[in-house]
């Protein structure tokens, strides 16, 4: 043969059973042995040589996304999952993964896309509906989510995850009030968790900026359970973004009391909440709090020197870098003064 330079062209002769076994048996062996990319190629062949055969593509898809390539693993999963819709035999493995994938790369329109078609093909499965809404919520879809959830509602409407999923939905939508009425719904359907729907409520609303709405919502909470720390730290967040942090201080109070072996971390996150809105003595205040409760625990001590310094109060912060130092062993300067 004469040399061309080129490289030179491999062909194939068409593959028997016997072939294709061995070749399968030969590129699972290579996976086993971390050598990815020679499997690669020989599962390609074998989905190009058999491509009615979904056992190659599925190792293939796997394959590509052991090693990395979670983008070409997810367009072999939506070969797989167009055929079974087209074969209207929903098994929902290539969903499911098409699913992880873009949860775990955040393509809510690609995730969104998957649902919609999953869900076209099973219109009443609850938990396909679930997971649309879910992604639209993520992409910011309110009105999509909304629309989905209400179908949710209407399709099984003894459940109280589906209420307090349209009430995400509704607050999604800046709609605080009929958030409200769809969580009241959740509870009357199951009071004994009607806390934990409140609760729920009120950090939406909370994040969402409905600070009136986050307040009742938690008042509903203690008023089911006056004695669960949490639902007072909630109160307390809520008091602090409404410009009440004396009232923030009681209730944040009223946790560390109620759980005395959380006090230090209950009055340190304190402290550093009333730091970032500005409230400087009371926060000093809430470190001071955390380091009767800890006094060997040097990070409070090093906050309670920052906001001492944000005070200027010099003397009192380097007391407090001293105790550090008597702690650690380490010399520490000046500290910065806390954000706030």
């Amino acid at each position: 043969m004469r040399a061309t330079g080129k490289k030179a062209r491999i062909f194939f002769n068409p593959m028997t059973e016997n072939s294709i076994s061995s070749d399968r048996n030969r590129a699972d062996a290579l996976i086993r042995e971390g050598r990815y990319e020679e499997a690669i190629e020989i599962y390609r062949r074998l989905t190009e040589a058999r491509p009615e055969e979904d056992s190659h593509l599925l190792a293939l898809a796997w394959a590509l996304h052991d090693s990395g390539r979670p983008e070409e693993a997810a367009g072999c999963f939506e070969r797989l999952f167009e055929k079974e819709l087209a074969r209207r035999l929903f098994t929902g493995f290539a969903y499911d993964e098409l699913v992880r994938i873009y949860r775990e790369g955040k393509e809510w329109e690609s995730l969104i896309s998957v649902c919609e078609r999953a869900a076209d093909v099973q219109p009443e499965d609850a938990g396909l509906l679930r997971t649309l809404g879910e992604a639209c919520l993520a992409a910011g879809k309110a009105e999509r989510a909304l629309h989905v959830f209400e179908r949710l509602t209407a399709l099984e409407p003894d459940s109280p995850d589906h209420w307090c999923s349209l009430g995400d939905a509704l607050l999604a939508a800046s709609d605080p009030g009929n958030a409200d009425v769809a969580y009241l719904r959740a509870a009357e359907i199951e009071p004994a968790d009607a806390p934990v729907f409140f609760s729920r409520l009120a950090v939406g609303c909370l994040r969402a900026g409905h600070l009136e709405k986050a307040r009742a919502a938690f008042a509903r909470c203690l008023a089911a359970r006056p004695a669960e720390p949490v639902f007072w730290i909630g109160l307390g967040d809520v008091l602090i973004r409404m410009g009440e942090p004396e009232a923030a201080v009681d209730a944040y109070g009223r946790a560390a009391s109620l759980n005395p072996a959380t006090a230090g971390s209950c009055y340190y996150r304190l402290g550093n909440l009333l730091t970032r809105e500005g409230f400087h003595p009371l926060a000093s205040e809430a470190f001071t709090k955390a380091v009767a409760a800890e006094p060997e625990n040097p990070r409070f001590l090093l906050h309670l020197a920052a906001s001492y310094t944000a005070r200027d109060l010099v003397d009192l912060a380097a007391a407090a870098l001293r105790r550090v130092e008597a702690l650690t062993g380490s010399a520490f300067g000046k500290p910065r003064p806390a954000a706030g």
